[in-house]
């Protein structure tokens, strides 16, 4: 397998629909779009014009039609590879589509492999490793959201932050080596080390603010896991498809009826949300309902947000109890006190005092009262504690753009402590690794496997 093989692959969704399509990449794209596409109509010399669609047909080995098509001969380097490239545009079936990939197998095409093309446009310069890295979160895209930061970060948003902070941390190493070499030439003590400290600052700022972007970014993109609560009969099924507003939970007055955990995905204010509902938490001898109990405190351990459901028919409880000792300090959580449409019995005052510090909703899931108000809380709450909207900053959408972006920080703030004390040589090593590890964001510091594992999470025709 070489890089300078032309390769195929068919680049549209398995399944039948309006148009399918095979993609050529390579030096020898042309060649083989002509030996396979027949176009309807007799062309001159300068056949195929780049840029151009040509009606006509796929034909076979035998000079058989395979199928109708229409073909786009792409001259480099204004192409998604920067190689020569062609596209077939056929009618979507998987036989069709197999057909006319084996046919451009046939005249000396290779099968791409995961992400291939992508890593040739990345390979080629068209794009960084940031952008190639959109291009799959756009496609994987759950939000509008989502959608937005891919296609900013594509456009090169999250790039030209990068280089912005790597270009500060190659001043101040500049500052160093000049210091190390020609000791005699640089200014005061005092001087020299204001002049670092403030520029290292800076950068510990730079890097801060993308990495408090970085959990929003990620939620926006693969959504938070939420786990819906409480004790037997609260009410979490009801409010489940009251969110959902369908009927996916089985809702009945017999406590501990929901047994295994229900799913369901919603969004909100631009979050993707991934909701489980939970059995109630609750003392039992029944073996199903214990498991079902044990089943829903994994969930919860795993949850990042806990919709906390306690009926506002009854009393605090020790089951409720039960439940907000499942809490901890890190999950993002909303207290909804449900069933107003009953007398209410439960103390708001005492539950405020009991769980302190966390947004409190009214709600009658069977009446669908207090779900738009449920909703715009959870919005709040997760723009409050994520840091605000996509469009204010630079979103990461990548665990491995934020751990990258930690590391560099951390790197940083070491420097920034021990300025004074470490010796310039030893200054200098720190910062190099930090701007070597922000390089591994836009491929400029990049090892062949690590290309490997990113491009094997793309499917074969990207």
């Amino acid at each position: 397998m070489s890089d300078l093989d032309t390769i195929a692959a068919i680049s549209t969704p398995v399944g039948e629909g309006g148009i399918g399509i095979v993609r050529i990449s390579g030096a020898e794209a042309f060649s083989i779009g002509k030996k396979v596409f027949k176009p309807r109509q007799k062309q001159g010399p300068g056949y195929p014009r780049s840029h151009h669609l040509y009606y006509g047909h796929i034909i076979s080995s035998e000079n058989e039609v395979i199928d109708e098509v229409l073909a786009a001969f792409m001259k480099a380097p204004r192409t998604y590879t920067r190689e020569d490239t062609v596209e077939i545009n056929c009618h979507s079936g998987i036989l069709t589509l197999r057909l006319i990939l084996k046919r451009v197998l046939e005249e000396g095409a290779r099968l791409a492999q995961p992400g291939e093309f992508t890593r040739r446009a990345f390979l080629y310069g068209r794009i960084d490793l940031s952008q190639a890295e959109s291009i799959l979160k756009i496609i994987r895209a759950r939000s509008d959201e989502a959608v937005k930061i891919g296609v900013s970060n594509l456009q090169g948003r999250l790039s030209l932050e990068i280089r912005k902070i790597r270009d500060k941390i190659l001043t101040v190493l500049v500052r160093i080596e000049a210091r190390l070499d020609f000791p005699e030439d640089i200014e005061e003590e005092i001087d020299w080390e204001r002049e670092v400290k403030k520029e290292l600052e800076e950068v510990e700022e730079m890097l801060s603010d993308l990495a408090a972007g970085a959990e929003r970014g990620w939620a926006l993109q693969e959504g938070l896991l939420t786990a819906i609560i409480g004790k037997p009969n609260a009410g979490k099924s009801s409010l489940l498809n009251a969110l959902l507003k369908e009927e996916r939970a089985i809702v009945d007055e017999v406590p501990g009826t929901t047994r295994d955990l229900l799913e369901g995905f919603i969004t909100v204010s631009g979050y993707p949300l991934c909701l489980l509902d939970t059995a109630g938490i609750h003392s039992t001898a029944d073996p199903v309902e214990r498991k079902g109990i044990s089943r829903a405190k994994n969930a919860v351990a795993r949850a990042r947000l806990l919709i906390v459901v306690l009926d506002g028919s009854t009393g605090w409880s020790k089951d409720d109890q039960a439940v907000a000792e499942l809490i901890r300090p890190e999950h993002l959580a909303v207290i909804v006190i449900n069933k107003i449409d009953l007398p209410q019995r439960i103390s708001v005052a005492e539950i405020k005092a009991r769980l302190p510090g966390r947004p409190l909703v009214f709600t009658s899931a069977t009446m669908n009262r207090g779900i738009d108000e449920l909703e715009e809380t959870i919005g709040s709450l997760l723009d409050r504690k994520l840091g605000g909207k996509a469009s204010e900053s630079p979103a990461m959408v990548s665990l491995r753009h934020a751990g990258l972006v930690q590391e560099a920080r951390e790197l940083i703030e070491g420097t920034l402590q021990t300025l004074s004390q470490q010796p310039l040589e030893l200054l200098s090593i720190d910062l190099k690794e930090a701007w070597l590890k922000l390089g591994e964001i836009t491929g400029e510091t990049v090892t062949e496997e690590l290309l490997d594992q990113i491009f094997s999470e793309f499917c074969i025709g990207k």
